[in-house]
């Protein structure tokens, strides 16, 4: 099947962003299809591990939970770093710190390219 690349540009709890990402790259998983979400700016937010609550969804449980189905989930080192986050102490085991370079050349190997920001 395809590759498709995500990218990510909003927050957590702001908007309907977060959630979308997530279903759609659930159901490409599910179709065969190779994800990859990248994350940038303030898309970093959603990654932090003590967002995950007990008995509640939470857009870091359900990228956890994309994780283990198989989407590779990618942060902007440089979006975390400007927002004192680090992602191989702050944010959810799986996640790929990563950069705007690789960014360019995962566009470059995808078949289809979807944004959502603010």
């Amino acid at each position: 099947m395809g590759k498709l690349l995500i990218v990510l540009f909003s927050p957590p709890m702001q908007s309907q962003n977060t959630d979308t990402v997530f279903e759609l790259a659930k159901a490409a998983v599910e179709t065969g299809h190779e994800v990859t979400v990248f994350c940038d700016i303030d898309a970093v937010y959603n990654l932090v591990a003590k967002q995950i609550l007990p008995n509640q969804s939470t857009p870091a449980s359900k990228i956890a939970q994309s994780i283990k189905e198989g989407v590779q989930i990618l942060a902007c080192r440089e979006s975390a770093r400007l927002r004192g986050l680090d992602v191989k102490n702050d944010f959810l085991q799986g996640v790929v710190e990563s950069s705007l370079g690789r960014l360019a050349e995962l566009m470059e190997e995808a078949d289809r390219v979807v944004a959502f920001g603010p």
